[in-house]
């Protein structure tokens, strides 16, 4: 059997660390992702598996990849994790989709990893593809990839323009600007016949205006509790759940 990697700097070992900056990302077309239910779900979608690491008398079987062992304190410089278990898989990063004729969610500067995956997971449960503006949190961070449990997979990803609007409407969707106040209750909004484009905004700031302001169409959640406005991920929930109450997949 060969002994587990205990070289905290080993070439692989550092390469694969390397993988948490999107710089590397994108220089590599790679990505890591962590944990069994993360590596199943790629391997089921038949992502292509470069390389795997994996604890002592915890690796995965049936891995279409090299599977190397790891000691902990390894284990723990490439995860980003207080206290990973792995495994550990690095993954070439699929090609970006295109826009379709199909309901989809925008992420508009949307900055937080955690936020951006839970919309994508949000989107994979409702059925929308989901698009995103050159000033959002790259959706193959391996933050993003943990918070989506899985959603990357077997959804269309697009990477929009510098100007998406016209991108938006060219591929047949009705951009709709997800708005603290001023716009029109969802089942107004919400229930055009055809397919929109859901615009959620960055976390502090919201969509700019001058967004806001081309968009056609506005949506705005009643609230008749207190606060003020709701987590960027809660609100797109809600309104991603909301149109497709009202306008259910064929």
């Amino acid at each position: 059997m060969t002994p587990p990697l205990t070289s905290r700097r080993n070439p692989r070992v550092a390469a694969a660390a390397a993988l948490h900056r999107r710089r590397e990302r994108a220089a590599t077309g790679r990505t890591l992702l962590e944990g069994p239910h993360l590596l199943d779900a790629a391997i089921a979608a038949r992502i292509d598996i470069i390389e795997v690491f994996a604890l002592e008398g915890s690796a995965p079987g049936d891995v279409p990849a090299d599977v190397s062992i790891v000691t902990a304190p390894v284990m723990a410089r490439i995860a980003a994790t207080d206290h990973p278990r792995g495994p550990l898989a690095v993954i070439a990063i699929p090609e970006p989709g295109a826009l379709r004729h199909h309901d989809t969610v925008v992420l508009w500067d949307v900055a937080d990893p955690g936020n951006a995956g839970t919309l994508l997971r949000s989107a994979a449960a409702f059925g929308y593809d989901l698009a995103v503006t050159a000033g959002t949190v790259d959706l193959w961070d391996p933050k993003v990839l943990r918070a989506a449990a899985g959603a990357h997979f077997g959804r269309t990803l697009v990477r929009l323009g510098p100007d998406p609007l016209p991108e938006l409407a060219a591929a047949g969707l009705a951009p709709v600007a997800a708005v603290v106040d001023g716009g029109r209750p969802p089942e107004q909004a919400l229930a055009v016949s055809g397919p929109v484009a859901l615009l959620v905004g960055n976390e502090p700031h919201g969509l700019p205006d001058p967004v806001i302001a081309a968009a056609p169409g506005a949506v705005t959640i009643p609230m008749p509790g207190r606060t003020e406005s709701l987590n960027v991920a809660a609100a797109g929930a809600i309104l991603l759940y909301e149109r497709r109450r009202l306008r259910p997949l064929s």
